[in-house]
């Protein structure tokens, strides 16, 4: 199950661009908590949240007290100011015990893979999968071993070992990572295959005019 955080907001009564600016100038965070319920106006600490920041993900279940209200939320999705990194506003979804949701976990790759031994190189395409179930039963990331993964093998979607009462949406036939041969490597064998191939047709040729 997904880990469990815990944060601490203020309500706000505004909500407009003027208020949203005092908040920031004050090391708060505006935020807004939609779901079931009216939306709720609240702010974060910037500090909290940076620190809670970084050790959460889509699929990480935050218990949001504001004033005497507790809610248990998920990260939706955040405004992040590109020049300083900060972050400017955040959208919680308000999850329901006993009602299904939708929500993106991280694949995490493991082990050595055999193709990387014997020279391949791995190419990791995918990173999170889309899945739907029980708050209780979302998974905090998805560990994939890879080690028996040889040369052009490729791993798949459909491949994962999924926890139960958990359904992926993701597309079953998407690549998440393969073993491929390094560039200089294929290049030297199409090189061969074409100068085989010309070979051939100059001895075919030869024969004709001997003929």
């Amino acid at each position: 199950m997904a880990q469990t955080v815990v944060l601490q907001g203020k309500p706000r009564a505004g909500a407009g661009t003027g208020e949203a600016r005092r908040l920031r100038r004050e090391g708060m965070i505006p935020a807004v908590v939609y779901g079931h319920a009216e939306p709720l106006h609240c702010s974060i600490s910037d500090r909290d949240f940076f620190h809670t920041f970084h050790t959460v993900s889509e699929s990480t279940i935050v218990t949001l007290t504001v004033g005497k209200e507790k809610r248990e939320v998920l990260i939706k999705d955040y405004d992040e100011d590109i020049t300083t990194g900060k972050v400017l506003h955040i959208d919680f979804y308000e999850i329901e015990k006993g009602k299904k949701l939708r929500t993106n976990i991280a694949i995490e790759l493991t082990g050595s893979p055999r193709g990387v031994r014997e020279g391949g190189i791995l190419d990791h395409n995918l990173y999170q999968i889309e899945i739907e179930c029980l708050p209780k039963d979302i998974p905090e990331h998805l560990i994939v071993d890879i080690s028996g993964l040889g040369l052009e093998e490729v791993l798949h979607v459909r491949d994962l070992v999924i926890p139960e009462g958990v359904r992926v949406l993701t597309n079953p036939d998407q690549t998440i990572a393969s073993i491929v041969l390094p560039r200089v490597v294929v290049e030297e064998e199409t090189e061969a295959e074409e100068v085989e191939v010309e070979g051939a047709a100059a001895r075919e040729e030869s024969a004709k005019e001997e003929e």
